[in-house]
């Protein structure tokens, strides 16, 4: 039995099915080991991978730093708000997908009333066409990521000269290698070369083209982010709760779509600070390009907001903090698994300026009185400017400039006549303007002919203007190609002085190739000159058609003509809410009760229309008010000025839009932007430089000829016709007179038998005016423009003219080193920086730039002068209620007999202990006793409190002195 069961056993091990078993139960074994080594022995940790596939860090950003006056008062800190964000996260790997999911996300923005933050080199115009809204060198930039160019340098000529439209076309269809490419061509094809439908659904060709550069712009923002790995970008800020319910209701379509939470900037009193703050706004991404090369460990990426202009950009570094950082665990399917903070993120450090709020506020408030008085008592109830063209000091504003102002200004917004809610007025008058724009443009057809020969001297006003603009179009659209034009060439001189056609000049341009054809999307095939001029008439008829500007030319001739009435313009302003309702004044406006010319007086002088609404001569006033023991600002007002809010953040295009456009310029800063000649203010300069130099002492005296024949002619004259007789230095301050001055430059300049050494003059001059700042910026920690000391003629630059031209800070660094007794500070700002973190607070104290190494004697002379000026000259009225001694000198600096004089005022006070110095200038402001006004009720506020309230609530009037003569 034994051996039959052996026997048995021995068949089966022999036969191949044993064999077989075995092997089964051998890999079966193995199998069972590894399933209990992966999941018994290394289950936990191989789960935790499976798990955790990646790790990545992402950036918490910092709370920006804030910003205080010198007591304490808040005006600029930070508003907790959502912004949408999105990244790449990799889920969606094919261009259909992720164009679909961003045209989704951008449609559920737009459906709740938010737009999109990101900018893109391209737009699209009004007329639908593609144009770059970028620096020519950002455009070539551009070129260089869409066509992975290794620098600019490596572009192709082809490359560089290609429009927006050529580069919107090769992004959107191109499918070459080495090149950007966010859409799918309809070409796209599988190996089997059959097109795959799930590639076909999402096509680029089912976007408009409004769509498709939305969604570039959405891509290209992505793309120059990629450096910052996981770092999204930021798609809109500061949105609507109910975008950001849509946004996460949504969630499961928007992969790479967050909503997260950030600090947006916020500026208190804005208008009053908006010059002196600035504002942030997102980095653009030309801008993160150039920070990126020039450093390129910087922490910035395509979300953070920075600087854009004031203390925000010059003080980026200390307010913006320090971002944190926290690790991310992601899973397989990038879902965020756990989050481990390594970083905390540090606020920016809190800035304190040297600014007090309430002067500052109180300044610009007395600032737009004496504008608005000015301007009031200028208004002519006709169409007169009285001796413009022939006298300065006579000049007039006519009522319908301001009528012309109130629809140029677009504080009546023309483009609201036409549409389905306007009122019955504002559809009236459209219809007047449609019918006013086809007679202008025909009228334009008529000149704009191959054979036209029509100068502008022999054309009417009307349309020589209409003409003149379209030049003005075609050099700002780079038809007349800028790098080619010649603007010394004869027919360009005989077109800018009107003795020939618009048409002439063009055809002459097309012979001396200064038409870029490449503007006019001419490039392959030959064309005539007279062909090409019939494509630039294309052009321009094709521009103006829908073109605002253009629009609001025509507007101004129909105010001029009539067309449009004051009486119509006055209620428009109630029809757009401008004004607030008042029933039985609108129809007293309606029905005659009440005329146009004293409606509007009335609401420029209750300031319901401001000064810098209107936008007209005057319509701007710069003051600096300085601490002149420490050299600290306490006051530093630019109006008008502007909502630093509509910035901050994200840009209100529609405020822009306005602002940007307006004559009155609110965006630049007067007081540290905008130079003049400094007129008579400049004539301490020429005491000081006198009297080192040994010319005069300070009893020397001079007999004032009133006319200046010492040189050749044309000889200069005294301001006054008659003699102030036998006069020293300090009578010659008090008295400004110009005869006086014109003798020290002589002098200065070696005069004799009328030669003078204007150069070695001039040295002289420049070397004193260094010495009180003059040469150089003020050290003010805000963008500036460069002084310029004159180059020509000594005689003349000894009274402030030649081409002698500051800024209100350089003027006022000037008369600061005169009043302190010599020192000669760079002008701060800043008073003090906290460092949020630790507590410690940094000290800024102003630099002093040069003591004065003057004669004992002089600088007593020049402010004895400079008190007379204010205690006995013709302004002595305006400083009776001041209740301190007030030093001070006017200048009125004159441009031409078609514009009113700048009038200027630099002072201290109390003569005897300065403490503070007030320096006003008022472009166009007809004459220095308005300026010296305005610092009489500075100095009337800061040093009598009682008076204060009466000063802010006083109603708007004539000028004290009015149109009087004042000694300058």
């Amino acid at each position: 039995m034994l051996d039959s069961i052996l026997d048995a056993l021995k068949s089966v091990v022999k036969s191949r099915l044993f064999t077989l078993v075995v092997a089964y139960i051998l890999l079966f074994s193995v199998l069972i080991g590894r399933m209990f080594y992966l999941q018994i022995i290394k289950g936990e940790e191989y789960d935790q991978e499976a798990s955790l596939q990646k790790q990545k860090t992402k950036t918490i950003k910092s709370a920006r730093g804030k910003i205080y006056d010198s007591t304490g008062k808040l005006l600029a800190t930070n508003e907790q708000t959502y912004a949408i964000t999105m990244e790449d996260s990799g889920e969606l790997t094919d261009n259909p997908s992720k164009n679909q999911m961003i045209m989704t996300c951008i449609r559920l923005l737009e459906k709740n009333g938010d737009g999109m933050d990101l900018e893109f080199p391209i737009i699209l115009n009004k007329k639908g066409k593609f144009k770059f809204n970028v620096t020519k060198s950002a455009e070539l930039r551009f070129k260089r990521d869409i066509f992975y160019a290794k620098s600019v340098e490596a572009l192709t000529e082809e490359q560089k000269k290609m429009t927006a439209a050529e580069c919107f076309a090769h992004i959107r269809t191109s499918d070459k290698v080495n090149t950007i490419r966010f859409f799918n061509v309809a070409k796209d094809e599988n190996e089997d070369g059959v097109i795959d439908e799930k590639e076909r659904e999402g096509k680029d060709e089912d976007y408009t083209e409004k769509d498709a550069l939305k969604i570039m712009t959405v891509r290209y923002a992505l793309m120059m982010n990629t450096y910052a790995k996981y770092e999204p970008i930021t798609l809109s800020s500061d949105v609507s709760e109910r975008t950001v319910a849509a946004i996460k209701e949504n969630s499961a379509i928007l992969p790479g779509v967050d909503v997260s939470t950030e600090m947006n900037r916020v500026y208190y009193d804005s208008k009053y600070f908006a010059h002196i703050i600035g504002y942030t706004g997102l980095i653009s991404s030309d801008t993160l390009a150039q920070i990126k090369e020039d450093n390129p460990k910087t922490e910035y990426t395509a979300a953070d907001q920075i600087g854009k202009t004031g203390i925000e950009k010059e003080y980026e570094e200390q307010l913006k903090g320090t971002k944190g950082y926290e690790t991310l665990l992601i899973d397989s399917s990038s879902r965020i698994v756990s989050k481990e903070k390594t970083k905390d993120a540090v606020a920016g450090s809190d800035i304190y300026l040297s600014i007090n709020a309430d002067l500052q506020k109180a300044t610009y408030k007395l600032a737009e009185k004496e504008i608005a008085s000015i301007l009031t008592s200028k208004l002519v109830n006709s169409k007169s400017h009285g001796t413009k063209g022939k006298k300065a000091s006579g000049i007039l504003v006519s009522i319908y400039d301001v009528y012309d102002a109130i629809l140029q200004n677009s504080i009546v917004d023309v483009t609201q006549f036409s549409q389905n809610d306007a009122t019955d007025l504002e559809k009236s008058v459209y219809n007047t303007f449609l019918s006013a724009k086809k007679t202008a443009i025909n009228s334009i057809k008529t000149q704009l002919t191959y054979s036209n020969k029509t100068s502008g001297e022999n054309l009417s006003d009307a349309l020589d203007d209409y003409l003149d603009y379209i030049f003005s179009m075609l050099r700002t659209n780079n038809v007349l190609n800028g790098e080619t034009l010649d603007t010394t060439a004869a027919i360009y001189q005989k077109y800018n002085n009107d003795t020939c056609s618009l048409s002439e000049f063009l055809i002459n341009a097309i012979k001396n190739n200064w038409i870029n054809l490449d503007t006019l999307e001419l490039k392959e095939d030959y064309y005539s000159s007279e062909e090409v001029f019939q494509k630039i008439c294309e052009y321009v008829f094709d521009e103006i058609s829908d073109d605002t500007a253009f629009d609001k030319k025509v507007y101004r001739v129909m105010v001029n003509r009539g067309s449009i009435t004051g009486r119509e313009i006055c209620m428009l302003l109630y029809d757009q809410k401008v004004l607030k309702m008042n029933k039985n004044t609108y129809a007293k406006l309606r029905t005659g009760m009440i005329s146009p010319y004293n409606f509007l007086k009335a609401k420029i002088r209750s300031l319901e229309i401001s000064p810098g609404d209107l936008g007209l001569t005057p319509c701007a006033c710069s003051v600096v008010v300085t601490d002149v023991k420490t050299g600290k600002l306490l006051a530093l007002v630019s109006y008008p000025s502007y909502d630093n809010n509509k910035f901050a953040n994200s840009v209100d295009s529609d405020y822009y839009s306005k602002i940007s456009t307006s004559s009155a310029s609110a965006l630049m800063n007067r007081a540290t932007q905008q130079k003049t000649a400094p007129g008579s203010t400049f004539k301490m300069v020429t005491a000081t430089a006198s009297l080192e130099e040994g010319l005069i002492s300070p009893y020397t005296t001079v007999h004032d000829g009133v006319k200046f024949d010492k040189i050749n002619k044309p000889w200069p004259s005294c301001w006054s016709s008659y003699s102030h007789g036998n006069i020293n230095v300090t009578q010659a301050i008090q008295h400004s007179c110009n005869y006086f001055f014109y003798e020290m430059g002589y002098r200065l300049g070696n005069g004799k038998e009328n030669i003078v050494d204007n150069e070695k003059g001039l040295s002289k001059l420049k070397k004193y005016a260094t010495q009180y700042g003059l040469t150089s910026t003020s050290g003010v920690e805000l963008s500036e423009a460069d002084p310029t000391f004159s180059d020509t003629d000594v005689v003349r630059s000894a009274i402030g003219q030649g081409t002698n031209s500051y800024t209100p800070v350089q003027l006022s660094r000037y008369v600061t080193t005169i009043a302190n007794g010599g020192t000669c500070f760079d002008l701060t700002l800043v008073d003090k920086i906290t460092n949020t973190k630790t507590g410690k607070t940094n000290k800024n104290s102003a630099n002093v730039k040069n003591e004065l190494n003057f004669s004992s004697s002089t600088l007593p002379a020049i402010r004895s002068g400079m008190k007379n000026v204010v205690s006995r000259g013709t302004i002595s009225s305006l400083f009776k209620s001041v209740p301190v001694t007030v030093a001070g000198k006017t200048g009125t600096a004159q441009i031409t007999a078609n514009e009113p004089n700048h009038a200027l005022f630099v002072s201290f006070a109390p003569y005897e202990n300065p403490e503070i110095s007030v320096t006003v200038q008022i472009p166009n402001g007809f004459t220095s006793s308005n300026a010296a006004e305005l610092a009489s009720n500075i100095y009337r506020y800061y040093f009598d409190k009682k008076a204060r309230k009466s000063l802010l609530n006083k109603k708007v009037t004539s000028p004290t002195l009015g149109t009087s003569q004042v000694t300058d």
